[in-house]
């Protein structure tokens, strides 16, 4: 299942990768029909961006659309600490080609040892009013200008109230915050991460059919159900990285989309695959956020996007 897998993905791309060991060419074989030469397999290197677009400029967040007072650079990199600003916070990609649709997308990352659970969201939409975003506009409408906190927000009385979820936390009270949608809000795929690593390359839905295909995972998502077909890895934790904070290594993500299945790979290994062939909730395009919750801190860096050609429909 695997093999087949990766055949009908090769096409253009690559999704498997290494540190650049030498090209290995096959050796040439008989065909039935005559001889043939099959092509030279090439490990690309993570860092090879050819033919890839920049969407940080690695200095400011120009481009970049979030909360002012929780979204920073720090360390030449993109950063958030929800110990400082606590809640579920996004910051997506607004700038030429915002909308995509087909993509191979590489992302660097680093979390704090405990508490960090964050992620890429892709192929997603701003859900909260004033947006009012879909799959059609991902974007919706604007933020007003000057509008940049989600307290500003509920103050403007841009942010709608959310649904009632029992007694609040005693830690937010006094929060202006408690009881609104937060208009950065998006809903979409996910590769996910986290401290503890129990979701870290997974597939998660956000605002919409949550966990999808845990890490390891072959899925196929059909309407009302979730089919696991096989593995792609049996053991996901042993391709991650120690969490050290702003201490520990990049952590290499790479997400390929391209019709309706997605890869997710992380540090040259194949986390997760998914086919979606459930036409009433997947997403054939949408906008990119980088996310942080919890109680800890996230680096994002090189953020590139590669284009795919669109398989048929």
């Amino acid at each position: 299942m695997l093999i087949g897998a990766a055949i009908a993905l090769s096409g253009p791309l690559v999704f498997v990768q290494s540190s650049g060991a030498p090209a290995q060419v096959a050796p040439q074989q008989s065909g039935r029909g005559g001889g043939g030469v099959f092509a030279p397999i090439t490990d690309v290197p993570y860092g090879d961006y050819a033919g890839y677009t920049n969407l940080w400029d690695g200095r400011t967040l120009n481009g970049w659309d979030g909360e002012s007072d929780v979204w920073s650079i720090d360390n030449n990199a993109i950063h958030a600490d929800t110990t400082k600003t606590p809640g579920q916070h996004h910051l997506h990609y607004k700038g030429a080609g915002a909308v995509m649709r087909d993509f191979d997308l590489k992302v660097e990352f680093k979390i704090s040892a405990t508490g960090a659970n964050g992620g890429i969201q892709y192929r997603s939409r701003l859900l909260m009013a004033p947006r009012k975003g879909s799959i059609e506009n991902p974007l919706g409408t604007p933020m007003p200008p000057g509008i940049t906190t989600f307290v500003a927000a509920v103050n403007a009385g841009r942010a709608e109230r959310a649904p009632a979820r029992g007694n609040a936390p005693a830690a937010q009270a006094g929060n202006p915050t408690l009881g609104f949608q937060n208009p950065w809000q998006v809903s979409g795929y996910q590769f996910d991460l986290d401290s503890d690593n129990r979701f870290t390359g997974q597939l998660y839905e956000g605002q919409g059919r949550g966990v999808v295909n845990p890490p390891g995972g072959i899925v196929e998502l059909l309407p009302g159900k979730q089919n696991r077909l096989g593995t792609v890895h049996t053991t996901p934790t042993a391709a991650v990285k120690p969490h050290n904070g702003w201490q520990g290594e990049w952590q290499q993500a790479q997400i390929i989309a391209r019709g309706n299945t997605l890869v997710h790979v992380l540090n040259g290994q194949v986390i997760t695959v998914t086919i979606d062939d459930d036409p009433a909730s997947r997403a054939p395009q949408g906008i990119l956020s980088l996310q942080l919750e919890g109680s800890g801190q996230v680096w994002y860096r090189n953020v590139y996007v590669r284009p795919l050609e669109s398989s048929p429909r």
